[in-house]
């Protein structure tokens, strides 16, 4: 709503004595913890835009008062605590009510005999309450005070009140003062007109008074000046916080092939001839992009000094040069974030550009790295990318896009930013989805799926030319070998996991043999001649376009290129097959030369897992089983026929196995870690079974775990030494 109230003749006058006399009292009383947040509303950072002063009104779009829209913004700890301060002081006080007062506002007795009030919002303070009682009992009331407040506030016998003194050069203090002479005021304005409100319910009561004061200081200080001292103290205090390095990533707008890292508005043109990528402009600097308008990606990282290298790896362009800041806080292009503002104080500075994608085949990014050093010449650290050669007038040589850049789409697909990908040559979509554990009679939804959040696996399929591509968006079991396994026995396969954490995986099979499975940067030296070739010339050390090389990893051990038109043909088709995963792959336990654990210190015995090493195989076994089935009877399973035929048997029959690979899904999963330690007391390593069947069946026994693992640690005390 839009309020506007004329402030009778002579009641601001009449006022300026009583608030006078009122002000030193609440100004002691007025704590400085929340007084500093209203003494700050003043500051750029904090003035809203919904407040004309000089029009005397506020525009809420909520249908509330401009008094009560102010109060809310504050927030209710602060009303609370400051109502809380002011509150017996205000019970108490004594002063006399103007006749200018009496005459203006005082009126019959709107109280109705009986009234009630709905709230759709929740509890609000009782600042809240009241200030919206005295609009409901008298309308207009809450914006003469308003309007009073900075009437009287602009009075030349009130001024001095409001003036602070040198003492105060601190940021905090000056903002805390500020607040506190301001919300003083207010008060001392407030409180003789709500005594005179004609509702007994409001007459005097603080919550009213303190809760009109509140949205009273709020309207005048959002569009009044700071103090002159403050912009002064707020510099001390961001140079004194603003702690190097920092670093901050984010996104800068493009106008006329160009962003800017600057102080002030840029104009006019740039000439980017000398090194084809920065130039220093008044107020700043300006980079020269591919892009003729939009956003680009760029991040900063400002620095105590030189970094340690040049970074050239990534990048098709790098440029150093530099730059006066003549006071700090330059920001890219109209960006208010502190986080990318550079040092709020003047000096000379060198700028490292870093730029990739200026020619229009991969994502356009940037990054500037930034410190304080004495002026020097431009340096172009990398020449790469074709704008880069015309820009500055150079031959433009030959540029032979990479093997990889031919997935760089792959980024800006569907695929995300968490998937596997697995290509099985000569197979069919039928024998592809029943080694992965799907049902080709079942087809789902694939938009259903993604849509559920489902964390169960599942897989879509596509006949290409040359076999089959299988995606699994944001999943992985593609990456197992139980799984690569029997998918390699239908064809020549690879795939690659990728995640958002930067985990991935990068596999090769064949003829139901996986010859290597690996991190990408952390494989061993390949031994089958065809992932060697597969592999040939592919730096994974280097983070650039690192996924895009796997995927021609993948296109050369299987012969066939994915293409974007792959993955939108399978969403457009939207049908997906759920997987019921293989059983997990179980590892050896790796042991040293004599035995010993390789990995020492930890297991379900603690510590005491280390001597299970020098356990004899058969003890190893048994424990094992022993875990399995103490499992069994605290999960009150031991009398299901195909638990109890395993372990008697101790051997997984093929009921077995596919319930060991349900318990995987989300709705099976009531005995999971059940069937997770029968699953691991068949590996073939003794020790391994040993110990990961114990560490399952501690979860699955309850009670029975302790005595479990006392047997267990009875086993290892009797055990040799190594």
């Amino acid at each position: 709503m839009e309020e506007h109230v004329e402030v009778p003749p002579g009641l601001a006058d009449a006022l300026v004595p009583v608030a006078a006399e009122l002000f030193p009292l609440l100004r002691g009383r007025i704590p400085r913890g929340p007084a500093t947040a209203l003494g700050r509303l003043g500051a750029p950072a904090m003035r809203p835009d919904v407040f004309d002063l000089r029009a005397g009104r506020l525009v809420s779009g909520s249908g509330e008062s401009a008094a009560l829209s102010r109060l809310r913004s504050l927030g209710d700890p602060i009303s609370e605590r400051l109502l809380g301060a002011l509150e017996l002081t205000l019970d108490e006080l004594a002063f006399a009510v103007p006749e200018e007062v009496e005459a203006s506002v005082s009126g019959p007795d709107a109280t109705p005999q009986a009234f009630g009030f709905a709230t759709m919002d929740g509890p609000n303070p009782e600042t809240v309450m009241a200030v919206r009682l005295l609009d409901q009992l008298r309308p207009g009331i809450s914006a003469l005070i308003l309007a009073l407040v900075a009437e009287v506030a602009a009075h030349e016998a009130i001024r001095p009140f409001l003036a602070l003194g040198p003492e105060f050069d601190g940021e905090e203090e000056l903002a805390a003062e500020h607040g506190v002479v301001h919300l003083a005021l207010a008060v001392a304005v407030a409180a003789p007109i709500l005594r005179r409100v004609g509702a007994p319910l409001l007459a005097g009561k603080p919550a009213a008074v303190v809760g009109v004061a509140l949205g009273a200081v709020s309207a005048l200080l959002s569009r009044s000046p700071m103090p002159p001292a403050y912009a002064a103290a707020l510099l001390r205090k961001r140079r004194a916080e603003y702690v190097l390095p920092r670093a901050s990533s984010g996104s800068a707008e493009v106008s006329g092939h160009r962003f800017t890292l600057a102080e002030r508005r840029v104009e006019g043109e740039a000439d980017f001839s000398g090194n084809g990528l920065a130039v220093t402009v008044p107020g700043g600097v300006a980079v020269r992009t591919g892009l003729g308008e939009g956003r680009v990606n760029v991040s900063t990282r400002i620095l105590e000094g030189p970094p340690d290298a040049v970074e050239l790896d990534w990048w098709d362009e790098v440029v150093e040069l530099s730059w006066r800041a003549e006071q700090g806080d330059a920001t890219l292009g109209e960006s208010a974030s502190q986080t990318s503002k550079t040092p709020p104080w003047p000096g000379d500075f060198r700028v490292r550009v870093h730029a990739i994608g200026r020619d229009g085949d991969e994502k356009e990014r940037y990054e500037l790295v930034l410190w304080q050093a004495p002026p020097g010449p431009d340096i172009v650290h990398k020449r790469g990318d074709r704008l880069g050669y015309v820009l500055r007038g150079e031959p433009v040589p030959e540029i032979e896009a990479p093997p990889e850049a031919v997935y760089r789409w792959v980024g800006d697909s569907d695929l995300g930013e968490a998937a596997t990908v697995t290509m099985v040559a000569g197979a069919s979509p039928e024998e592809v989805l029943r080694g992965f554990g799907a049902d080709p009679a079942e087809p789902v939804s694939a938009l259903d799926l993604s849509e559920d959040f489902d964390l169960d696996p599942w897989v879509v399929v596509l006949r290409v030319e040359g076999g089959v591509l299988a995606v699994e968006f944001n999943g992985f079991q593609g990456s197992h070998r139980p799984v690569l396994e029997p998918l390699s026995r239908a064809g020549r396969t690879a795939s690659f996991f990728w995640n958002i954490n930067a985990v991935t995986r990068l596999s090769f099979a064949d003829k139901g043999i996986v010859h290597a499975a690996f991190e990408l940067g952390c494989a061993d030296e390949a031994e089958d001649p065809d992932v060697i070739e597969a592999l040939a010339g592919l730096d994974f050390d280097n983070y650039r376009d690192r996924r895009e090389r796997a995927f021609v990893a993948v296109e050369r051990y299987t012969g066939y290129r994915m293409a974007p038109e792959d993955i939108e043909r399978m969403v457009a088709a939207d049908v997906a097959y759920r997987i019921v995963p293989q059983m997990p792959e179980l590892y050896p336990e790796a042991r040293e030369a004599d035995g010993a654990r390789r990995f020492p210190g930890n297991g379900p015995l603690g510590a005491d897992t280390d001597k299970l090493a020098f356990l004899p195989d058969e003890t190893l076994r048994d424990l094992a089983w022993r875990a399995a089935s103490v499992a069994a009877e605290a999960s009150a399973a031991a009398e299901d026929p195909v638990i109890a035929a395993t372990l008697e048997h101790r051997l997984l029959s093929p009921q077995a196995v596919m319930r060991i690979r349900k318990s995987q899904l989300r709705a099976h999963q009531e005995h999971a870690w059940l069937w997770k330690a029968i699953h691991c007391a068949t590996n073939p390593d003794p020790l391994g079974a040993a110990i990961q069947a114990l560490d399952a069946s501690r979860y699955a026994a309850g009670a029975s775990a302790a005595d479990l693992l006392d047997h267990a640690r009875r086993l290892v005390d009797q055990a040799p030494s190594a």
